[in-house]
């Protein structure tokens, strides 16, 4: 990780700030404490009454200080050997410099500090104790530059030693790193999976990097699908933005939610995230204080929500269609129990996908535990006039715009290639997909002729023959999917046979 201060979108936030500040008049003021009870809120604690009431606001503490509504001040001054604690929740934006010295500046749980330099804090994470009413993992990150040596004193690590878990991905072997095996270092930029069995408190203690940072991404070509995993952490005392898309744990800690580019959403200071790096010139991550410039495009997306039917509102996995250029972020499966909603292009699985214009787009769904599911479809800035899901098994055809809930019966044996999309009422079921006529067994989707029951015909024959009447190609049906791929076949008009015994079913079959 290292700071990044001089990015063309900062130096302009500098120059409009400077001369700005020429223009105003800075006010002082004096914070004395003397209605005991330390808020910053409380007149009666400042010098005549006036607390600070600009972004170019001179402050001088004279007393301990609670900061307990958000502030935004110009100069911040210690004169003496004072205290400054932000309560949860609540953020202190310094503009132009702080004056502290060696003295506590304390950062609660979710408090938050705005400060383009460097200075000496103490920030705490609180973390629950997992039981069976909530998750098991929190994805945690440093918001200090120095290297933090976990023990009892921080909260990291606790007595009995049974009650923690600390995990690092290594990104170069794609394992994880058990701290009690392998002692390591909390570093900032990276994230790792931390649990406890108890209530705990997590302390940093260390020297901000400011209000922006770059983290640095591998990528290591030989990982297959984890080419470009990398977790890392939010490096800032604050909420921040970054100029990608990524994933963050599910509510139950058990799989990966996709999170759009999108100005509306932050990284929470302490917490870990996961990105893709799409290769060597794709190195290094933005962290801001400020969302991006580039977010101003935005085109909106889909965004396909996967939970159990009984607990509609606990997510459990996510994926999104975006119509915004370069989206595109890798599908991860971190563990096995997880359900998986995602779409696949060109051989690699993604969580969110980026397309321009579509007709159909295949929508893969794989379980690990048989059960019932929910899945919601949210359209977020993008103007549809029609949106359908089709069941490939049950033949539902589904309204989205109208009903945006679809709840279905989920077995481990099912294909993957179970739903699709469709944007256009033209676009032909009979040519391409299920039907509840008895003669429909099969459908064509990118490249892949799939199987609508794969476990009745488990074993059967299956050929395509061209409309002269020559087999052009055959296999038999025993992959657990039902996927059968002909991505080099011919465009045109075909026969499938399906040949189950004494019983023979044909359907024709178009590939575009």
């Amino acid at each position: 990780m290292r700071n990044s201060r001089f990015t063309p979108l900062h130096r302009a936030i500098a120059l409009l700030t400077f001369l700005f500040s020429m223009m105003t008049f800075a006010q002082a003021q004096t914070f004395l404490g003397t209605a005991g009870d330390h808020l910053w809120s409380n007149e009666d604690n400042w010098l005549d009454g006036l607390k600070p009431t600009g972004m170019f606001s001179e402050v001088t503490i004279s007393s301990d200080v609670i900061v307990d509504e958000d502030v935004s001040i110009g100069t911040l001054n210690n004169a003496g050997h004072y205290s400054l604690t932000i309560l949860s929740g609540k953020i202190l934006m310094v503009n132009t410099a702080i004056y502290w010295g060696d003295s506590d500046f304390i950062l609660e749980d979710n408090a938050r500090l705005v400060h383009s330099n460097p200075i000496q804090v103490t920030i705490k994470k609180n973390i629950s104790a997992h039981n069976d009413d909530n998750h098991l993992w929190d994805l945690i990150a440093s918001p200090v530059r120095e290297d933090v040596i976990p023990s009892t004193e921080n909260g990291i690590l606790t007595d009995p030693e049974t009650a923690f878990a600390l995990y690092s991905f290594d990104d170069n072997t794609t394992n994880w790193i058990n701290y009690k095996e392998d002692p390591f270092v909390i570093e900032n930029g990276k994230s790792y999976l931390y649990a406890n069995a108890f209530d705990t408190t997590l302390i940093f203690e260390g020297t901000t990097v400011g209000s922006y940072a770059e983290c640095n991404l591998s990528y290591h070509a030989g990982n297959g699908a984890y080419a470009g995993c990398n977790f890392i952490g939010n490096p800032l005392p604050c909420e921040a933005f970054l100029n990608r898309s990524y994933y963050v744990l599910s509510d139950e800690s058990n799989s990966l939610i996709a999170v759009p580019n999108s100005a509306t959403r932050s990284v929470a200071p302490c917490s870990g995230i996961i990105v893709n790096s799409n290769g060597l010139d794709d190195s290094e991550v933005l962290f801001d204080y400020m969302p991006f410039f580039q977010y101003l495009g935005h085109q909106g997306y889909i965004e396909i929500t996967v939970a159990k039917s009984d607990v509609p509102t606990l997510v459990l996995d996510q994926a999104l269609l975006s119509f915004n250029e370069g989206d595109d972020l890798a599908k991860f499966s971190l563990f096995e129990d997880a359900p998986r909603v995602y779409f696949s292009n060109a051989n690699k699985d993604f969580g969110i996908l980026s397309i321009d214009s579509v007709i159909m787009q295949p929508l893969k769904f794989k379980v690990e535990k048989n059960g019932n599911y929910t899945l919601h479809f949210e359209n977020s800035n993008n103007d549809l006039d029609y949106l359908h899901l089709i069941d490939n098994m049950t033949g539902d055809n589904i309204d989205l715009l109208t009903a945006p809930n679809y709840s279905f019966s989920a077995k481990t044996t099912d294909y993957a290639s179970r739903f699709k999309l469709v944007f256009d009422p033209h676009y032909g079921v009979e040519e391409d997909g299920p039907s509840t006529g008895s003669e429909t067994f099969a459908y064509y989707a990118n490249g892949e002729i799939i199987i609508n029951d794969v476990e009745t015909y488990h074993g059967a024959s299956l050929q395509m023959v061209d409309m002269t009447g020559r087999t052009v190609w055959s296999e038999t049906i025993n992959n657990r999917d039902g996927v059968h791929t002909v991505s080099t076949m011919s465009s045109g008009i075909y026969v499938l046979r399906l040949k189950d015994g004494n019983t023979i079913r044909t359907q024709k079959i178009v590939i575009p």
